[in-house]
Parts: C-alpha cells; sequence; structure tokens
C-alpha cells in the first residue's frame, strides 16, 4: 500500500503461477500461508483439475494432482501451481502479510508467470478522481488516450431508477492494459453488509488492470526499479490517458491538460510498460 496526495494506492488483485515446485512449498514458503488453513473445493479452474481455498479469505490455489491430495501431492509440473488472490482476498491477506513484499519475494524466484495485477486508487472524497466530472469529460471528448475506445455501463433501481452502480473503462477489458473507474460508495452499498453511513458518499476508485507481460513490466518498475505502487499507476496513466481543457487549436493534442489531471499525474515519468522482442537470430 502506499499513498499520494491523500489518496490511497493498493493491489487489489494479484495472479501468478509457480512452475518446477510443490504444491506445499507454494502455500507454505512462498504464500506464506499454512497448507492446512486449506480446503478442496469441488472443482478446478482455468484448466486445472483441483483447487484449494484458503480458509480465511478469498486465496485460491489451482493445480492438477497425480494422485490423494495431501501435503506430499505430486501434481503436473507443466502447468505448476497457479494461485489467485481476489480483490477481496488482497485486503484479508493484507491484514498479516504485505502483498509487496510477495511480489519482490516472487520476482526473486526462478519460474514465476505472472498473470494479472491490479493496482486501485481510491480518493475517498471525488476531490481529485471524481467520477461526474471524468464521465462528463470522455461525453464531451475532452480527453486523449493510446487506448482507441471507452465503454460505460450503468445499472439503476427498477421502481426509482437510482444508480446501483456506474463503472466506465478505458481500454478493452480483453486486453493486457486497461483501465476501470467507478462509483465506489455506489459498488459498496450494492454489496456490503456494512452500514451505509459508514461507507463514504463521494467514493471514486480507479483501476489498471495488467495482464501477463504488463503484469511482469509492472513488478520490473516495483522491484528493480524501486519506484511506488503510486508511482508505476500514475507513470501508466501519464503514459496512456489524457484529461485536457477545450481551447481554438484544431489539434486536440494541443490542448491543454485538465488542471486536476496534471495534479495528479505531477512529478512522474512516463512509465514504459511494453517489453521489447529479442531480435531473431540463427
Amino acid at each position: 500500500m502506499s499513498s499520494y496526495q491523500g489518496l490511497e494506492v493498493i493491489i487489489d488483485w494479484l495472479e501468478f503461477t509457480v512452475l518446477d515446485t510443490s504444491l506445499k512449498d507454494v502455500i507454505d514458503r512462498i504464500v506464506d500461508l499454512p497448507f492446512e488453513e486449506f480446503t478442496p473445493l469441488e472443482k478446478g479452474r482455468f484448466g486445472y483439475q483441483n483447487q484449494l481455498k484458503w480458509k480465511a479469505g478469498h486465496v485460491y490455489v489451482m493445480f492438477t494432482a497425480i494422485g490423494d491430495i495431501t501435503e506430499n501431492v505430486r501434481i503436473k509440473k507443466e502447468t505448476g501451481v497457479h494461485v489467485m488472490i481476489t480483490g477481496q482476498g488482497c485486503k484479508q491477506y493484507s491484514m498479516n502479510h504485505s502483498l509487496e513484499t510477495l511480489l519482490r519475494f516472487l520476482s526473486a524466484q526462478e519460474k514465476v508467470n505472472f498473470s494479472r495485477i491490479d493496482l486501485a486508487i481510491d480518493d475517498y472524497q471525488s476531490k481529485i478522481i471524481n467520477y461526474d466530472r471524468i464521465h462528463q469529460s470522455a461525453i464531451d471528448g475532452h480527453f486523449t488516450s493510446r487506448w482507441s475506445k471507452w465503454d460505460e455501463i450503468n445499472s439503476r433501481q427498477s421502481s426509482t431508477g437510482e444508480f446501483l452502480g456506474r463503472t466506465m473503462y478505458f481500454g478493452s477489458q480483453a486486453s493486457d492494459l486497461f483501465c476501470r473507474i467507478y462509483d465506489k460508495s455506489l459498488e459498496r452499498k450494492a454489496k456490503s453488509e456494512d452500514d451505509p453511513k459508514s461507507i463514504p458518499k463521494k467514493w471514486t476508485r480507479l483501476e489498471l488492470v495488467y495482464r501477463k507481460d504488463r503484469a511482469k513490466k509492472l513488478v520490473e518498475h516495483v522491484v528493480k526499479g524501486e519506484k511506488p505502487l503510486g508511482h508505476v499507476l500514475r507513470g501508466t496513466l501519464k503514459r496512456y490517458l489524457r484529461f485536457i481543457l477545450p481551447s481554438t487549436d484544431q489539434n486536440k493534442s494541443r490542448w491543454p491538460t485538465a488542471k486536476w489531471w496534471k495534479y495528479l499525474l505531477s512529478n512522474v515519468e512516463e512509465l514504459q510498460l511494453t517489453i521489447k522482442k529479442e531480435s531473431k537470430s540463427i
């Protein structure tokens, strides 16, 4: 977790695969949770035949077993052990562990593939990251982006027409990098059993979803580049998205950056997230 300008930045999803190791090694040594705290589920997932779930939260471990599931179970080495820590799981896991420490530990392992990492930045008062302002800017076309499209998904109460959820996406959800912005207050009220009075009234969350090579590059920036999570998230945004103020210039790329966006991304450089392809040689 890191913060910037009063905003909180967290890892909100972590998914990876460890190859050439044992199930117990992944759970006990890498994820650092007791093996006995995991229980088998009826079905596997993502092509894996078996799946375990952490009793204390949403941490899932997938693998294909050869024989009965015990601490010393043999697993299919070609597919390895896949770990998924969901958004809720990240919160539960972080109560006694550091996800950033886990990232650093994983990057030191010989054979680890990162499938997905989500970084989220929360503005509990919507002073800088404000859903209504971002939505209006998108509707008016007051932005430039490397992403070729944006979408919005709204849900409403049938009887009153009140919003139950509002979400915007910049970029394709099928791609290896996209941005999701949503009204977190509405989402919490719709899903949570918490007292509505305890949920901030104007809470906007912005998330970046990194997959595969983009996730690998993210980890490099955090671990090798020693950059805080907030720096990586803002550096990505600076490269892919810019909200602007209209002017008489026909070239939108020369329009000035909106003050609130400039403030959010101050003191950060664009981050390169693509991995250069190695040149082929005989």
